[in-house]
C-alpha cells in the first residue's frame, strides 16, 4: 500500500477493526480522500470517551448494514446532540444460511467453511445489488462529507461494501485484497456459533482471508467481463455517477 496501515487505524475502546479508507492508490495517480469513508464493527459498546472521538470524526451518515433484529439487540452508540443521517440496509445473504447451519451442525471443518465463506461472497453483490447501489448513491448525497460504513464484526458485509466502493474509485485489486485481510484483528464477542461447531471451522468463518474479498471481484469478472458492466447493469452507476463519486472522495 502507499499508506501504512497503522497509519489509517482509528482506535476506540468499544470498536474494533475501525479504519480510514483514506491514503490509498486509485486511478489517476490519485489517493483516496482522508476523513471521507470509515469502516467500522458495530458501535454498540462505545465507550464515552469513543463517543467524542466519533463526535470529533464529523460522520454526517452512518451506513449500517445489519438486519433489524441486529440493530435492536445492539443499537448503535453516537455522541450526545449529533444526529447523523441512516442508511439503514440489513444484509441477510441466502448462503449464510447453509454456512451457518453446516458449521453449528459440526459437519463442516475448516477446508468446508472456506469453500462456503467463497461461494458466500461470490452470491451476495448479486443477491444484493439493490443495497449496494442504494450505498453508492447515498456517498453522493453530500460532497466529501462523512461517512461510517458498519456492520456486526465489520468484516463480512462491511468488507464486500468497502471492496465495490474502493473498485469504484479505481483502487487496484490488490489494495482492495490488503485492507481487507486487515479486519484479521482482534473481533467483538458474536453468538452465532454453537457447542457443536467444530472450533477449526469457527475460526475461518471469523477471518478476513483474502479468498473471500477475491470470490467477489472474481465473481463479477465472471458474470459481468468488468466491474463497470456490473456498475451500470446492476446497480445503476454510470460513468457521471462515477466521475462525480471520484470527485468527493479522491485526492
Amino acid at each position: 500500500m502507499s499508506i501504512a496501515p497503522a497509519s489509517r487505524a482509528i482506535l476506540f475502546e468499544g470498536a474494533r477493526n475501525v479504519r480510514d479508507l483514506g491514503g490509498l492508490p486509485a486511478a489517476g495517480d490519485r489517493t483516496t480522500r482522508r476523513g471521507v469513508i470509515i469502516r467500522a464493527d458495530g458501535l454498540s459498546r462505545l465507550s464515552a470517551p469513543d463517543l467524542e472521538r466519533l463526535d470529533a470524526l464529523d460522520v454526517r451518515t452512518i451506513i449500517d448494514l445489519r438486519y433489524d433484529e441486529e440493530r435492536q439487540r445492539a443499537p448503535d452508540r453516537l455522541p450526545p446532540g449529533r444526529s447523523p443521517r441512516f442508511l439503514h440496509r440489513g444484509l441477510h445473504p441466502r448462503g449464510s444460511v447453509e454456512l451457518f447451519t453446516q458449521v453449528n451442525r459440526g459437519t463442516a471443518d475448516a477446508a468446508r467453511a472456506h469453500a462456503l465463506m467463497c461461494d458466500n461472497y461470490a452470491r451476495i453483490p448479486f443477491e444484493h445489488a439493490d443495497a449496494f447501489g442504494d450505498i453508492l448513491a447515498e456517498l453522493l448525497r453530500d460532497d466529501g462529507a462523512a461517512f461510517l460504513v458498519h456492520c456486526t464484526s465489520g468484516k463480512d458485509r462491511t468488507g464486500i461494501a468497502v471492496a465495490l466502493i474502493l473498485g469504484t474509485l479505481g483502487v487496484p485489486r490488490e489494495v482492495i485484497v490488503e485492507d481487507f485481510e486487515l479486519s484479521n484483528c482482534e473481533h467483538q464477542p458474536v453468538d452465532v456459533f454453537t457447542e457443536r461447531a467444530r472450533p477449526d471451522a469457527v475460526a475461518v468463518v471469523m477471518s478476513a482471508h483474502g479468498d473471500f474479498v477475491r470470490a467477489t471481484l472474481d465473481a463479477i469478472d465472471r458474470r459481468c467481463g468488468a466491474l463497470e458492466t456490473y456498475l451500470d447493469e446492476w446497480l445503476g452507476f454510470g460513468p457521471d455517477q462515477r466521475a462525480a463519486l471520484a470527485r468527493c472522495m479522491l485526492d
